[in-house]
This record gives structure tokens, sequence and C-alpha cells, in this order.
């Protein structure tokens, strides 16, 4: 393959809607922070982006054993940009 970078000219604009999401957790630190992995899925159940995220400091210490603060907190995350 070609590992030189080639102009696409006119440039194409894609538009996805992103539908739902999984998520992974991928490191915590005791008392202080948690990582976690975010998979976006569109209405065809095609992941479209991957991200992660770092929950820390007051949005760590509010989470408690309630994992649908987690859940509420990535989806604030992934929708914050749009908004």
């Amino acid at each position: 393959m070609n590992q030189e970078e080639n102009p696409i000219y006119p440039p194409v604009k894609k538009t996805i809607t992103m539908c739902k999401f999984k998520y992974n957790i991928l490191e915590i630190k005791l008392f202080e922070s948690v990582r976690i992995a975010v998979y976006l899925f569109d209405d065809k159940d095609m992941m479209v982006e991957a991200r992660q995220y770092l929950i820390d400091s007051n949005s760590y210490k509010a989470w408690s054993q309630d994992d649908q603060y987690i859940v509420n907190l990535l989806k604030i995350k992934i929708q914050q940009p749009y908004l």
C-alpha cells in the first residue's frame, strides 16, 4: 500500500448518525479515576467511532455503586461536542 497522502478534491463530506453506544472500563485507579473506552454505533449497528474518556476528580467521586451514573455521564460527554 502506498503510504503517501493524496488529496481528494473537491472534499467529500460524510454525515453519520450515532444512535447507541457500548463501553468498556479500561483502567481503574482506586479513589482517583477510571478510563473508559466508548464505541459508538449507527442505526445499522455498525461501529462508526471509538473514543476514550477519563473520569476523574469530582465526577469520579460522585460515582457510587450505581453504574447508571456512568452511563448518564457518558451520554453527556458523547453529546457535548455537538450541542
